[in-house]
């Protein structure tokens, strides 16, 4: 794995915290040169900088994936720093509040929706053009297991997210296909991020209650998930293009594939 990511630059976004700094650390473990992008400057300084201090080749930049221009220039300044761009991990979201579905205004509907499903078809709109000028590009986009096999009443808003994150990367799979581009959705049974403490109000016996709803009973980790990101990036056969692939403790679990046109 590590030759076949070897000088691959990559552009990770929400890549501060949680599943994205684990798939980060993986590239940038595999030789691969890594752009962390998010809001959060003081976090995503840090998170670059402990990287580095491990001596690998990791920059962040501070980016809104909810604008347009903020990600022509990601993705101009990532080439710019490395020469190139090979990897994109769609990984930016935001979880809104959980509760039924009177519990969220308009306020945060519009911004679940500006960074879960706008930022998504932002990202790819933009990378896509580099990656047929080049001849190919790989993207994987974080999905969840919500909307998917489990609807989730607490989660109207991000379940409705997440199932068009799956919608949008099925649809551009198909389209540039023969462009050499390869998409893939990973979508992550309940996983021990910052999120899930969010969802657990920090406390470990809610916690606990939440990962009795993933298959293994178990809370999923960022690794978990980056084991499976890492083989996309990398070629592993057993994955197609278009496929949302649930991650569970342990790794992947079932495969949802686009029909065949």
């Amino acid at each position: 794995m590590a030759d076949v990511l070897a000088g691959k630059v990559a552009v990770i976004t929400g890549g501060a915290t949680g599943i994205g700094k684990a798939v980060a650390t993986r590239l940038a473990a595999g030789g691969a040169k890594v752009v962390m992008a998010g809001r959060d400057h003081i976090r995503g300084k840090t998170s670059a900088a402990d990287l580095a201090k491990q001596g690998y080749d990791v920059k962040f930049l501070r980016t809104d994936v909810r604008i347009e221009n903020a990600i022509g220039t990601l993705f101009e300044e990532a080439i710019d720093i490395y020469g190139g761009l090979d990897l994109l991990f769609n990984n930016a979201g935001i979880e809104g509040v959980l509760g039924p579905i009177s519990a969220s205004d308009e306020e945060i509907i519009d911004d679940v929706l500006a960074v879960n499903v706008k930022g998504v078809f932002l990202c790819m709109k933009e990378v896509l053009p580099i990656f047929c000028r080049q001849g190919g590009g790989i993207i994987v986009n974080t999905s969840s297991f919500v909307g998917t096999v489990l609807p989730f009443p607490d989660a109207v808003l991000l379940g409705a997210t997440q199932a068009g994150v799956i919608s949008m990367t099925q649809s551009v799979a198909t389209g540039y296909a023969g462009e050499n581009i390869k998409v893939f959705a990973v979508c992550p049974w309940l996983t021990d991020t910052p999120m899930m403490d969010r969802l657990a109000h920090h406390e470990e016996e809610a916690k606990n209650r939440l990962a009795n709803m993933n298959p293994s009973g178990l809370a999923t980790r960022p690794e978990d998930v980056a084991a499976v990101v890492l083989a996309m990036f990398s070629g592993d056969p057993s994955f197609e293009s278009g496929d949302a692939v649930l991650v569970d403790h342990g790794g992947a679990t079932q495969k949802i594939r686009p029909m065949s046109i």
